[in-house]
């Protein structure tokens, strides 16, 4: 079987755990994710991979190369949103499997080693905090981070790790070091629709945008909404309102340098039909490959906040989740990238990533490199979420390609 078609299979397999009726709940840290982990790691030992847990619970597989050069990793993940699709993370992972596959069917004894990583909890879903794994990898997670954020039902990061079996006071000195590697490779669906709208197979990214992202607590004053007047209420859910749509309008006032602003959750209390909201819970992200463009947008919008509090008589408690800042992708990889695409044939464009990945923090330690692969008409995070494997194929097999002539 080839790599690729056991990419196919693998893919299949992992789609299968958190699925329910509207598409993939794979939380992190959840039993569906050590369902996956679990798909995976029999993959890697059929391989004959060596398999390792390191203290984040970052899942590494690794073939030992014939000398001592450092050598390439693969990876991404496999936690989703709530309700998300079969691809996003899942797709980098298998793809670096398969690629293992492949090489090795070919050259059993490559000079430098292969690993594949899957990184914990990509996805912000569960603690409110993005690409975890990773961010702990490169020595940008602390031990109080693992004990600030928790999940909806108030378990920290610090005991789901614990329940895992990973080992988070560890953590700070679990680390990479510096060009432990040669080289880090992630390969992802776009997430939107650049490539697959222009009949282009593969997307070389040259940055990735960042992430601010933080919590703002609206307290007004809870009330009977039929005994108290109009003019004497203090309404937490109107006022969130307005930032609501202060945090768009920053957006796309930022919007030429390619930065975006969204609130994602928006929670009422005490969320009853005949109550006055007296707290209203919004979290926002702004994110961008610009950094002073970032900053431009929250300055606007605690500008818009601190107007809007004072109009209406209401208080707003600010807390900061975290503030990535844009990244630059290789440019040598890239370069090496290009000119494979080019020798295969394959149509492909230079690009940035408006999502956060874990190549972000990798590529502060490591030469890293991001290649896209077209998702249908850029929907992700959804379960409609959906590829055609023939234009998935060249990704893969630039993929391959460019890790097999680092390796051989």
């Amino acid at each position: 079987m080839s790599g690729f078609e056991r990419v196919q299979e693998l893919v299949e397999a992992i789609s299968q755990t958190g699925r329910g009726a509207r598409g993939v709940s794979r939380l992190a840290l959840t039993e569906a994710d050590r369902q996956a982990r679990e798909i995976v790691i029999e993959e890697m030992k059929s391989l004959g991979m060596t398999v390792t847990t390191d203290a984040c619970c970052n899942l590494w597989g690794r073939f030992e190369g014939s000398t001592d050069q450092p050598g390439v990793a693969v990876g991404s993940h496999l936690d989703s949103v709530p309700e998300g699709g079969r691809y996003d993370g899942v797709l980098g992972v298998a793809c670096g499997l398969g690629a293992v596959r492949d090489i090795l069917a070919e050259n059993p004894h490559p000079r430098r080693s292969l690993s594949v990583v899957v990184f914990t909890s990509e996805e912000s879903s569960r603690f409110s905090l993005a690409t975890i794994g990773s961010k702990a990898v490169t020595g940008s997670l602390s031990l109080m981070d693992t004990l600030r954020f928790r999940d909806k039902q108030g378990v920290t990061l610090l005991d789901a790790l614990r329940a895992f079996g990973g080992r988070p006071e560890e953590i700070p000195r679990d680390c990479l070091a510096p060009a432990s590697y040669h080289s880090y490779f992630e390969l992802h669906i776009e997430q939107g629709p650049v490539l697959d709208w222009n009949g282009e197979d593969v997307g070389i990214v040259e940055a990735i945008a960042a992430p601010t992202r933080f919590m703002l607590e609206v307290i007004g004053e809870q009330a009977h909404s039929g005994a108290c007047p109009m003019n004497l209420r203090h309404d937490a859910m109107t006022a969130a309102a307005e930032i609501v749509l202060a945090v768009e309008r920053a957006g796309q006032a930022e919007s030429e340098f390619g930065t975006v602003a969204t609130v994602g959750v928006c929670e009422c209390y005490p969320g009853a039909m005949n109550v006055v909201p007296g707290r209203v819970v919004l979290k926002v992200d702004v994110r961008g490959i610009v950094e002073k463009s970032i900053r431009r947008a929250c300055g606007e919008i605690k500008a818009r906040v601190e107007s809007v509090c004072e109009e209406r008589g209401v208080k707003a408690n600010f807390t900061l989740y975290s503030a990535d800042k844009p990244v630059v992708m290789d440019g040598l990889l890239a370069r090496r990238i290009e000119n494979v695409c080019k020798g295969l044939k394959v149509k492909y464009r230079r690009m940035p990533s408006g999502a956060g990945h874990d190549a972000m923090h990798m590529a502060t330690l490591i030469p890293s490199a991001l290649i896209f692969v077209p998702c249908k008409d850029g929907v992700s995070h959804n379960p409609a979420e959906e590829v055609d494997w023939r234009r998935v194929f060249p990704g893969y097999e630039v993929l391959l390609q460019t890790v097999k002539d680092i390796v051989r």
